[in-house]
């Protein structure tokens, strides 16, 4: 519970770059979504890899395997934010039930920021589980489990 905890701290301040760049690049400099987006995520992506290795999960694993890893974990879980970023932005403007809610938020920003808020909720979900599960895993702990089991 302790590592999910910081992991949403350090998720806060991720979204917050992710989010801010997005704004900025599309709402202010009118970028595309697509590169708005991704954009946010690599700014993120690096906050996201150095704190949790430092300050969340404490890892002692070797950097290159890590690293490997967690790019693996990011373009995975960006796949998925992109797929979801870009279902919303389709039902947001296309589908005829969602109309009054898409005139709704255009008060306050474009449908595609909106969008994005909602992609990055699945991305913390499948990222965590996967940096957790896979990336920051003490090597160590699981070896030493095997040898267990083993006998």
């Amino acid at each position: 519970m302790k590592h999910f905890i910081k992991y949403n701290a350090i998720g806060v301040m991720n979204t917050a770059i992710t989010l801010a760049t997005f704004w900025v690049l599309h709402e202010i400099l009118n970028w595309s979504p697509d590169c708005s987006n991704f954009l946010g995520f690599v700014a993120g992506g690096l906050n996201s890899y150095i704190m949790n290795r430092i300050w969340n999960f404490k890892s002692s694993n070797k950097k290159r395997t890590e690293i490997a890893r967690f790019i693996t974990v990011f373009l995975c879980s960006y796949g998925v934010n992109y797929l979801v970023l870009k279902g919303c932005i389709h039902i947001l403007e296309n589908a005829a039930w969602c109309a009054s809610f898409t005139d709704f938020i255009s008060q306050f920003m474009k449908p595609a920021t909106f969008a994005n808020f909602i992609a990055n909720v699945v991305y913390v979900l499948v990222s965590y589980t996967l940096y957790k599960k896979w990336v920051f895993t003490d090597r160590r702990e699981i070896k030493d489990e095997r040898r267990e089991i083993s006998g």
